[in-house]
């Protein structure tokens, strides 16, 4: 016997299993989501670690940038440094940016999809012109840049290192305008540099003899890199004990001799706990044209080398030795930069940031 359909029956279950149905409906499209968001597609651009670094340093300049021309706005007195500052930052973010990659993300109708634009750190409208804040934003990016420049893939891990040093410079500069330390951190302790020979989890402890059995335990271009390293510091050393003959202040000349000494040595040593070959210094090295006319101007212009030299380095070691070396470069932009030489947007790197 069939049972009569009551007045008030709603076909198909009634409106309780229609919500239900719904219901399923909407938890099996937010798991499509969750599960395609990490699965690469048409549509979906996946960066590797190194690109977000890129891409996350893009946007920090630009906000950089915006904060440093309402710095300029607001701040009659210091607004030659804060445009030269906002200029910088727009080139570094120009030349860090990822390339656009259109061939990866077509549309369904055959126009291209760019790649994500990074979008600026959000800063509180108040602070925008805050000559404190700034130097603080500054000397965070400047250790940031230079930390993602060890892990960085060769070409950006310059441009990196140089917008650090940069910036570097920038906050240095505008700490002295602002009467305060700039509060810039010890570098090899920020990318825990140590020597061979250090204790600690980080220090690489020189080899023995017997540790090494012949085996290149370092690749060639490491070598290269840390041989090169260790004569250029030499070369430096023996520049600074002829220039402390010739111009004034001997004693700080001589102190200068001995920094470049003593990294000549951590190179050295670092050559042996990588069991490379470590040879002998020379006992001396040819003047350069022009040195004793303006000894100051050499200096200054060896320090310039210098940079140049470990920004070049940098694509060549391995991730291992990079940190050493990017510690090493920001040394030597700082020196020449203190010494006279102009601010540019990327130091060491003149025209070319790779």
């Amino acid at each position: 016997m069939t049972q009569a359909r009551g007045e008030g029956h709603v076909p198909n279950g009634g409106p309780g299993r229609w919500l239900v149905r719904l219901a399923a409906g909407f938890v099996l499209l937010l798991l499509g989501l969750v599960l395609g968001s990490g699965v690469p597609g048409p549509h979906r651009v996946v960066f590797s670690a190194a690109e977000q670094a890129q891409q996350d340093a893009e946007g920090r300049f630009s906000s950089l940038a915006d904060r440093a021309r309402a710095a300029a706005t607001d701040s009659p007195a210091g607004a030659g440094l804060f445009v030269s500052l906002a200029e910088d930052l727009d080139a570094q973010a120009a030349a860090v940016a990822l390339p656009r990659r259109p061939d990866l993300d077509p549309a369904t109708d055959g126009s291209p999809i760019p790649t994500p634009t990074p979008t600026p750190l959000p800063t509180p409208l108040p602070a925008l012109s805050d000559p404190q804040g700034l130097l603080a934003a500054l000397r965070n990016s400047a250790e940031q840049s230079l930390r993602d420049a060890v892990t960085a893939e060769p070409g950006p891990s310059r441009v990196l290192a140089a917008a650090g040093a940069n910036q570097w410079r920038h906050a240095v500069l505008l700490g002295e305008m602002l009467g305060v330390e700039p509060g810039l951190p010890p570098l090899e302790a920020a990318l825990g540099v140590r020597d061979p020979g250090d204790t600690g989890p980080q220090g690489a402890p020189a080899a023995d003899a017997g540790d090494c059995d012949g085996a290149a335990l370092v690749s060639d271009a490491g070598r290269q890199a840390l041989q090169a390293a260790r004569q250029a510091e030499d070369e430096a050393r023996y520049g600074y004990e002829v220039g402390a003959a010739l111009l004034d202040d001997p004693e700080a000349l001589l102190g200068r001799a001995r920094l470049h000494g003593g990294r000549a040595d951590a190179a050295a040593l670092r050559l042996g706990g990588l069991c490379a070959p470590v040879p002998p210094p020379a006992a001396g090295y040819a003047i350069r044209d022009g040195f004793h006319a303006d000894a100051g101007a050499a200096l200054r212009e060896l320090e310039q080398d210098h940079a140049e030299l470990y920004a070049g380095l940098l694509s060549t070691v391995d991730p291992a030795e990079r940190a050493w070396i990017i510690v090493s470069f920001n040394a030597a932009a700082q020196r020449s930069l203190a010494a006279g030489t102009a601010l540019e947007a990327l130091p060491g790197l003149g025209a070319a940031p790779g």
